[in-house]
């Protein structure tokens, strides 16, 4: 029985042995990609957050839904003109046994607008949305709303007729954040870079950024 024993454990220790490596590789594998995909869009890449995202952005909903924060894979550089960061961004929600990690993609743009305040939320991660949100003014379109109307409009006009994941996205002062939870492997933030660039494209536009200087957003 104690021989029985023994084998038994030593065959589970090996098992988590053996998952510990395979999500270590791919782990490795996953930054690597990123890392060739920064370079691809001429970015920057860092493993390790250089710039403190979760205490640099705490102001921002998703970063105050939960606790321990931690940011890496960092492509970082510029788009539109305005700096750029995107990242993977990882916090917890509760405590004890009821501790749960979530997983979330992040793209952040630093404009150089003093933009409205708007909360926008997709439908299908309402089960994480942040407290503020479930108290929101207004359905649009896939998103619960708080904030300036014309402006999400505008903000989400290059993909809001089939954004390819559930995109949520909050803009605070001069901070434009688009989110996305991570369900699979093979998720990362990549074509919220892409939505960010039609974004903030659309944001740059001469008429657009008269428009939200002076309180006058329109489609």
């Amino acid at each position: 029985m104690q021989t029985l024993f023994t084998w038994l454990l030593m065959l589970v220790l090996g098992g988590s042995v053996l998952s510990l490596l395979a999500m270590g590789l791919g782990q490795v594998r996953r930054a690597n990609r990123l890392a060739r995909q920064a370079h691809h869009r001429r970015m920057s890449f860092a493993g390790a957050d250089p710039f403190d995202i979760p205490v640099r952005y705490r102001n921002l909903a998703l970063v105050c839904s939960g606790h321990s924060a931690h940011a890496h894979n960092i492509t970082h550089g510029r788009l539109a003109g305005w700096p750029v960061r995107a990242c993977d961004l990882r916090f917890e929600c509760g405590h004890g046994t009821r501790r749960l990690t979530r997983h979330y993609s992040v793209v952040l743009a630093e404009t150089d607008i003093d933009l409205p305040p708007l909360l926008m939320w997709h439908e299908h991660d309402q089960d994480n949305a942040p407290m503020a949100v479930r108290r929101s003014e207004r359905q649009q379109g896939p998103w619960s709303c708080l904030g300036d109307e014309r402006l999400g409009q505008l903000l989400t006009s290059p993909w809001a007729g089939d954004p390819p994941r559930p995109v949520s996205l909050q803009v605070l002062g001069h901070v434009l954040m688009l989110c996305c939870p991570v369900t699979r492997r093979k998720d990362d933030y990549q074509p919220l870079l892409d939505m960010l660039a039609g974004t903030l494209a659309r944001l740059n536009d001469a008429p657009a950024r008269q428009a939200v200087a002076t309180g006058g957003v329109s489609q």
